[in-house]
């Protein structure tokens, strides 16, 4: 069924709709082409002169519906060749003198349209290739609609974009008998100067009676109170809520919008409404460069998507920050330099601000730079904080990764001290005295956190658990850019120092994987922007000491790998071979190898590693003893349990003494035991060890704290080995209630003990509640951790698994072979993991019937594990019996 054909325009209809009517027929020979695409096209239309007219997707919708009229006609004159050229490139051109009378009727007939419709002032041209962000419309359309909204104030950062979605607003406006006002509002003599014009318009006293302005602004205030017609005023650009005072738009026929980069209470009463306008989204980001750029005829860049993934990647490197991208644009088009090369630049730490968002390519339709903006932003926070402390924070909070810091960090005892450093040196330098009661730095920090979230440098978010600030990237580069160099190494450090203090409290009282993990990028973000990565005066920072540890917790034991490697290069080149921090890298290093299936490997270096320990730094140095608790563990890993179990015991014996029975590497010690004692057969003696562990551990942190919680999940495995699986489901059911509560359901020490609660439930003989369990937790494994990481495979491997014990031997025996090649890719053919998979394999096919291909599989798998394990491993033996009595073919699971 075909579209029904709007009415045809009559010729005594107005001249604003014959000519919007002659427009309409001409724009729908392009049905299948957006607005935006055929403006950007008509921008690129040259006309005959060589001249290009720049038109954007709501300027041509208001053409076409009638709402305005172009003020220039060289603008129809390229709409009409832009479409007769895109219709038929070769053909005939229309006459363009009927659109020139059509043109000139309608734009002297423009003012009678609206004879009563008054404005005041000029809003800011439209912006070249303007986005229409439609979610921010709507958010400001349906304010004003509201009856109970009085005031829209639109916030956010300078550069975001606050004033041209006011300008559509204002223009979406337009009614009958309404009047509309634009204000400069950057300062209150600017507001009473646009009120006094706007009084002498409204009341038709064009000399004002010789009133001043104060007066004729007191006058229109007064006016907007009782006003007879609609108002709209926009307060533009507001940088001191006090300016407002005592001269706000306040009346029942009308609205305001207010644009500021201020967040402050003044600004908010119980009749505003916030719409926060903050970066492009990346899809937006794109659509505008590819937009910008293909209207410059030197550019390789066009509207047909060619170049999405160069432009994605610089409107991330811009942080999609509406103004960069404007002055990035400018300047590409400017100076004609390829995109690849001005990303390179941009990459560069030696390159500023200043050179790669220049002053000389302004961003259109606005005054300001980046780093005008931003330092406009910080002379505004600074006035609002105790003298020195908004820009101290605002260095600390530029060295970390920009989003979600941790509130907490930059109140550390060693961030307060850069921050009343910073106090005290502005204090010498303006020779003030800080008076009888000078604000402590804990309530500075605060008020500097405060005054920076009001002028949108950061957003600081107190009343989130726990309270966090963000940044923006360009925000923090401009703060970088003004500290000295001299100073910069002493900021990193302070940064470092803030990070370390911070997380060195974890153990004794977590604040979750959130936290951490931010930590850990706030570390990777000190990295790229820290003078010599943290490696300086003879040492590396201890914080960097953590990177290690804390990936090999999430089980992303090749990031701990390729990440260590790259310190241990930079530790090398610049501390030595011999030095301590050197030894500690290269045993991350081998942990990190043996994890990823190298176990012989592993077990190897950290031989090699731990007798150059013992002899440079000593046999009970902590670092020593750590490098030898990795060591016994791989060596259990290779098979030789009993020696493993006598390096353990005489570990824990030896770190007690030297750090104290409470210390984490005794406890680790100590659980590596009940572990071999586990793989040896003492199923009873690992569980006794491993309750007394776990009273120890619950006296000292509590019964909620995720240390006490995962030696509960080693515990709930003993108790099921020696011989009550029903015991070891209700251990397991308090653990993961537990570590849900502390650290997220998605994390992984919580996925890893939900998947032994299904792998011991199964045991007990409640399978099908198992295969259950296990499926929910493959698919929160896989959405939390990736399809490729070694837990989600091991927990697919044995949802497959026990859905052939369960009965469906079919589907495990075809999921199985599926998911061997996987897991052998990603963890390597001789991990245990990898030929524990062989080994279910066998088993599910045994059960199926299948004993020819079961005993197959199970003899190259012997073979495997004999060169691997050894053949007096656990897992060596299981599969030797599996062999000689296949009823025994169910072994364990984990």
């Amino acid at each position: 069924m075909e579209e029904a054909e709007p009415e045809e325009s009559r010729p005594e209809d107005p001249p604003r709709a014959l000519f919007a009517a002659a427009l309409t027929r001409l724009r729908r020979q392009l049905p299948h082409l957006s607005d935006e695409m055929l403006a950007a096209r008509v921008s690129r239309t040259a006309l005959p002169s060589g001249r290009r007219i720049t038109v954007n997707a709501r300027r041509l919708g208001e053409w076409l519906s009638g709402r305005s009229v172009p003020r220039d006609f060289h603008a129809v004159v390229a709409v009409v060749r832009a479409v007769e050229s895109a219709v038929d490139p070769g053909g005939s051109r229309t006459s363009i003198a009927e659109w020139e009378r059509l043109w000139r009727a309608a734009y002297d007939n423009r003012a009678a349209a609206t004879p009563d419709d008054v404005v005041v002032g000029r809003p800011p041209s439209d912006a070249a290739s303007l986005r229409q962000r439609p979610a921010l419309s709507d958010a400001v359309e349906a304010a004003l609609l509201d009856d109970s909204v009085r005031d829209v104030v639109l916030t956010g950062p300078g550069g975001a974009g606050k004033s041209q979605l006011a300008a559509a607003t204002f223009h979406r406006a337009r009614r009958p008998g309404g009047v509309r006002v634009w204000v400069p509002a950057s300062s209150r003599q600017s507001v009473l100067t646009a009120y006094a014009r706007a009084w002498r318009v409204v009341s038709g006293e064009v000399g004002g009676r010789g009133w001043d302005d104060e007066t004729q602004a007191d006058l229109f205030i007064a006016w907007l109170r009782t006003a007879p017609r609609p108002w709209l005023v926009v307060l533009d650009d507001v940088d001191d809520p006090a300016d407002l005072r005592g001269i706000r738009p306040v009346g029942d026929r009308g609205k305001t919008v207010t644009t500021t980069r201020r967040r402050d209470a003044a600004l908010i009463r119980s009749s505003s409404r916030v719409v926060r306008v903050g970066m492009f989204a990346p899809e937006e980001a794109v659509g505008y460069l590819r937009s910008r750029l293909a209207v410059n005829t030197d550019s390789d860049i066009h509207g047909d998507g060619e170049k999405d993934g160069e432009l994605g990647a610089l409107a991330h490197t811009l942080g999609h920050f509406p103004l960069a991208l404007s002055q990035a644009a400018a300047f590409l088009i400017d100076t004609g330099m390829p995109l690849t090369t001005y990303r390179r630049l941009f990459d560069d730490r030696r390159e500023t601000l200043s050179d790669l968002l220049p002053a000389t390519s302004p961003a259109d339709e606005h005054s300001d730079t980046v780093e005008t903006a931003w330092k406009l932003a910080l002379d505004r926070a600074e006035a609002l904080a105790p003298a020195g402390s908004a820009r101290a924070t605002l260095e600390l909070v530029s060295m970390l990764a920009p989003d979600g810091i941790p509130e907490a960090v930059l109140h550390t005892t060693a961030a307060r001290g850069w921050i009343e450093a910073a106090m005290t040196a502005y204090r010498d330098s303006a020779r003030t005295d800080p008076g009888p009661d000078p604000r402590s730095a804990e309530r500075a920090v605060l008020l500097a956190l405060r005054a920076l979230h009001r002028l949108s440098l950061i957003t600081h978010e107190p009343s989130r658990t726990p309270a966090s600030v963000e940044t923006h990237a360009l925000v923090q580069r401009a703060t970088r850019e003004t500290v000295p160099a001299h100073a910069l190494p002493g900021l990193a450090g302070a940064a470092a120092d803030a990070i370390e203090e911070l997380w060195s409290g974890t153990a004794e009282s977590p604040y979750g994987p959130d936290t951490e993990a931010a930590l850990y990028r706030g570390v990777e973000s000190l990295r790229r922007t820290a003078p010599g990565g943290l490696l300086r005066n003879g040492r590396m920072h201890p914080v960097l000491r953590r990177v290690g540890p804390y990936l090999a917790e999430l089980g992303r034991d090749a990031a701990e790998r390729d990440v260590c490697r790259e310190l241990l290069a930079q530790a090398r080149a610049t501390l030595g071979d011999g030095h301590r921090d050197v030894l500690v890298l290269r045993g991350q290093v081998a942990r990190a190898t043996g994890e990823l299936g190298e176990a012989a490997t592993a077990l190897a270096s950290l031989v090699e590693i731990r007798r150059e320990a013992e002899r440079t730094l000593g046999p009970s140095d902590p670092d020593t003893l750590t490098v030898r608790l990795h060591e016994a563990r791989f060596r259990m890993e290779a098979g030789a349990v009993a020696e493993a179990l006598d390096d353990f015991t005489e570990l824990a014996g030896r770190a007690a003494t030297v750090l104290g029975a409470d210390h984490s590497l005794v406890t680790d010690a100590r659980r590596n035991a009940a572990l071999c004692r586990s793989l040896t057969g003492d199923a009873v003696g690992a569980r006794d060890t491993c309750a007394a562990i776990a009273t120890a551990v619950e006296r000292r942190f509590g019964p909620g704290h995720p240390v006490t919680l995962s030696v509960l999940t080693d515990l709930g495995r003993y108790e099921g080995e020696a011989g009550d699986p029903h015991e070891a489901v209700a251990t397991y059911v308090r653990a993961v209630a537990g570590l849900e509560a502390a650290v997220g359901r998605l994390h992984r020490d919580t996925l890893i003990a939900r998947h032994n609660l299904a792998y011991w439930r199964g045991l007990a003989g409640q399978r099908a509640l198992a295969v259950e369990e296990f499926t929910v937790a493959a698919q929160d494994a896989e959405r939390a951790l990736g399809p490729g990481h070694p837990t989600t495979l091991t927990y697919r491997v044995n949802l497959a698994y026990w859905r052939g014990l369960s009965g469906d031997t079919a589907a495990a025996t075809a999921e199985l072979a599926s998911l061997r090649p996987t897991v052998d890719k990603v963890l390597g053919p001789d991990h245990p993991r990898a030929l524990r998979t062989r080994q279910q394999h066998a088993e599910v096919l045994a059960r199926a019937g299948d004993h020819t291909g079961s005993a197959a599989l199970l003899t190259t798998l012997l073979t495997d594990m004999t060169r691997v394990h050894g053949k007096d491993h656990p897992r060596t033996r299981e599969v030797a019996t599996a062999l000689e009595k296949p009823e025994n073919a169910e072994g364990p699971g984990l």
